[in-house]
């Protein structure tokens, strides 16, 4: 297998590249986010048989993306996980799930430093999961341990033999 191409690109200039890649015939693969020191690297990948190509940029905490959704239907999970898990918006999603995509007990789980996460960080929320309206239930009772296989296999081993030798004795009288 080929590598991987990397292509750099400024938010400026994601729409229209990923524009080129629909108009081309390339299939969209997914979105990856990354934490980074600088915000979030995000990575759009492309197929075309192979090499795979890939859009990469880095983001500040707090940037809102174009969503590629009116090109990609399917970018709609990557977009919504992108935004759940690392805090980056993206403007425009066909399917937005509104920030509830996952339910997850701290905001942006995979990016302390977006907005979300320090906010809920000031506000004494970081760790608070909102499950809104919806009831939480208690956690499922542990099942009751099983019996010991091979005493239960001993155990059917001496029924049948035991039913076997009453047959037998059975037959001969």
């Amino acid at each position: 297998m080929d590598p991987q191409v990397f292509i750099n690109v400024k938010e400026s200039e994601l729409r229209a590249k990923v524009e080129q890649y629909h108009t081309n015939g390339w299939r969209f693969v997914n979105i990856n986010g990354s934490t980074v020191e600088e915000g979030v690297e995000v990575i759009y990948s492309f197929s075309k048989g192979e090499p795979f190509e890939n859009l990469r940029l880095v983001v500040a905490n707090g940037t809102h993306l174009p969503s590629v959704t009116d090109l990609y239907p399917n970018a709609f999970f990557f977009e919504n996980e992108t935004h759940d898990l690392f805090g980056t918006a993206f403007d425009g999603i066909s399917i937005d799930f509104g920030g509830e995509f996952y339910t997850v007990s701290v905001p942006t789980p995979m990016n302390p430093a977006s907005a979300q996460a320090q906010e809920a960080l000031a506000n004494n929320t970081y760790g608070a999961a909102n499950y809104g309206d919806c009831e939480v239930p208690e956690p499922a009772a542990k099942p009751a341990a099983k019996a010991d296989t091979k005493a239960d296999a001993a155990s059917a081993k001496t029924a049948t033999s035991d039913t076997a030798e009453t047959t037998t004795t059975t037959e001969e009288a």
